[in-house]
């Protein structure tokens, strides 16, 4: 039984031995054209097992052909006049919002005129105010 280092994918779930083994049993027999033993069980061993945080070399190369065929199907066009904004002053004068904004300060201002009519002096005090009313002695 010879001991191969174990590569574990965990994006896909794919697991792959080592090409060459680690350890070589005793029974080992490896032809020149192969990089393992036909002889000999192929075995992990836990502390050389290796988790891979990406895809296998197969689902990796199947994935690039796969994004590969949308890049070139999916293209995007548009007419780039059409998406250009200006955000300055209009040439005609205020745009709809600007017009609202006017409407708003002008009616302010007249609700400040309509409450200023009243002309009452109200005083603000910032002492503390005792709750009880006071006793006065006659």
């Amino acid at each position: 039984m010879c001991c191969h280092r174990l590569y574990i994918y965990s994006v896909c779930g794919h697991s792959a031995l080592s090409p060459a083994p680690l350890i070589e049993c005793r029974h080992a027999s490896i032809a020149p054209g192969q990089s393992y033993s036909t002889t000999c069980e192929l075995i992990a061993h836990p502390y050389q097992s290796w988790k891979l945080e990406q895809l296998c070399p197969s689902c990796q190369q199947r994935r690039d052909e796969l994004m590969g065929h949308f890049e070139e199907a999916q293209v995007v066009k548009f007419d780039e006049w059409r998406w250009k904004v200006s955000y300055g002053m209009p040439t005609h004068g205020k745009d709809y919002w600007g017009r609202k904004a006017d409407e708003r300060e002008e009616e302010e201002a007249a609700s400040v005129k309509s409450s200023n009519k009243d002309n009452r002096l109200i005083v603000f005090s910032l002492k503390r105010k005792n709750g009880r009313k006071s006793q006065v002695k006659r």
